[in-house]
């Protein structure tokens, strides 16, 4: 359990609760479907710098979804923890096809997806806003 207000940031909650309540979520899903979102750690450090991992979307697709803390940005970290977590949807779990949901204005994650040799399919709604998304599978 993260115990400081920058690893609370790194996986999106503000009060150790709401971080336990995600956990708890993810070990959920994880159990549900085998695979969830993951923290990141640093091979380096050891610390936590982000989440990245798969989940399934309100419309039954598999997302591909990753987030650094800021200060981790640009060091390839997002590209390696996505490119594990592609690997393991379709290599692993043997699922067909993998999505991306990004911003429009978010160009480093777009980067990353085509780092990832993910390809731009069309905008959707999603998450109450317009998002890219990228797929990438059979």
């Amino acid at each position: 359990m993260p115990n400081d207000a920058s690893a609370l940031l790194v996986i999106s909650e503000d009060t150790i609760d709401k971080a336990r309540d995600w956990i708890e979520h993810a070990i959920a899903e994880q159990e549900l479907e085998g695979f969830s979102i993951w923290p990141v750690i640093r091979k380096d450090t050891g610390t936590l710098i982000g989440r990245c991992g798969l989940h399934r979307t309100e419309n039954g697709d598999i997302e591909v979804a990753w987030v650094l803390a800021r200060d981790q940005c640009g060091q390839g970290f997002a590209t390696e923890a996505a490119r594990a977590a592609i690997d393991y949807g379709l290599r692993v779990m043997k699922l067909n096809q993998l999505c991306a949901l990004i911003l429009p204005l978010n160009s480093a994650s777009v980067a990353v997806a085509n780092r990832c040799e993910m390809r731009f399919d069309r905008v959707v709604r999603a998450y109450k806003r317009d998002m890219l998304k990228y797929t990438i599978g059979h």
